[in-house]
């Protein structure tokens, strides 16, 4: 058979004590992501610690990625989390309660739509001048949580400040490989190259996330420049829609077949286990065929991050990826034919 495909958990309050991790990697898990935009390497120490002594008890070593800051638009911390009813009326920054740093407020023309939180949270702009939204869709909103424009483009550097002083510290904690979130052109993958290259880093492996219609319109050029594409279905879906989405990760997955450029699919493959120790038939269709379609690699995120199961989660994608490479060899599937 051929190997199996690389399982990913994504490091984060629920999965960072020793038993579960010890767990997960007995379960399949083969790596970890750990998510910089809410927090720096610095700060993960005593996770990271605990990672590095079960993967030694276990005599492994597995990947570690960091997901970078990068050119993503995102909310300012807020007080305390916040609940927004679908028919309120809010207001914005710079005299409301959602602060919006780093973004001009004359993008926000009436009937701009707002997609916070992955696009969990809907608001639209009613009053420019007073920067007033209707909540269309509500929810519970934290701090640092992403926010989407449909229709507008913002101009942000590749890397942030806190990007920087965390890609000088890639060594420090073993980092195999770094996620870039919002990669727009080559110049974007062009500019990390380099960032690792002076930072004496340039070993570590570049994962260009693709999550706007930009990037998917850019892929093509991109390739050349990163070492392994990652399917981001959360944010790429708010861009390109939500119906569209399985015709785009056909197209981006057949692209990366024909130039032989690993990819990743991730987000929401096993949501429903953040709160259920079994999935859905419809997650578990959905992880077969992503491997039938060539994915080289499958990530959780708050499924171990935070959710109530992430070993049980683990072992399920784990499992279902074998059995997706079973049907492969026994029947002859040929890697991307469904694409076709």
């Amino acid at each position: 058979m051929k190997r199996r495909i690389e399982i990913y958990g994504t490091l984060g309050p629920a999965d960072n004590d020793k038993k579960t991790l010890k767990e997960m990697f007995h379960h399949g898990m083969t790596g970890l992501r750990l998510n910089l935009s809410h927090r720096s390497l610095s700060d993960c120490r005593d996770w990271l610690q605990n990672v590095y002594e079960v993967s030694e008890s276990l005599h492994i070593v597995p990947d570690l990625l960091v997901d970078l800051q990068g050119p993503e638009l995102r909310i300012g911390n807020l007080e305390a989390p916040l609940t927004l009813n679908a028919g309120e009326s809010i207001c914005l920054a710079p005299d409301g309660l959602i602060p919006l740093p780093g973004i001009a407020y004359p993008l926000f023309k009436k009937g701009q739509k707002l997609m916070l939180d992955d696009g969990k949270i809907l608001l639209e702009i009613t009053e420019e001048r007073s920067f007033t939204a209707r909540v269309l869709t509500g929810g519970i909103l934290h701090s640092r949580k992403s926010l989407a424009l449909p229709g507008q483009t913002v101009d942000l550097p590749t890397l942030t400040g806190t990007d920087m002083e965390n890609l000088a510290e890639l060594s420090r904690y073993r980092v195999t490989g770094v996620m870039l979130p919002f990669v727009r052109n080559a110049d974007d993958l062009i500019n990390l190259r380099k960032a690792l290259m002076d930072l004496g880093n340039a070993h570590v492996r570049v994962f260009a996330k693709i999550e706007n219609q930009e990037g998917v319109k850019q892929l093509p050029s991109l390739l050349p420049h990163c070492d392994h594409v990652v399917i981001a279905r959360g944010d790429l879906a708010n861009s390109v829609t939500l119906t569209r989405l399985p015709a785009i990760q056909k197209k981006i997955a057949l692209l990366c077949n024909r130039t032989k450029t690993p990819f990743m699919v991730v987000t929401q493959l096993l949501a429903s286990m953040e709160n259920s120790p079994v999935p859905t038939r419809a997650e578990v269709s959905d992880i077969f065929n992503a491997v039938l379609d060539g994915a080289s690699s499958l990530m959780l995120t708050g499924e171990t991050a935070i959710g109530r199961y992430p070993a049980e989660a683990v072992r399920v994608l784990s499992d279902v990826s074998f059995e997706a490479k079973r049907y492969q060899m026994e029947s002859g599937f040929i890697t991307g034919q469904l694409l076709i």
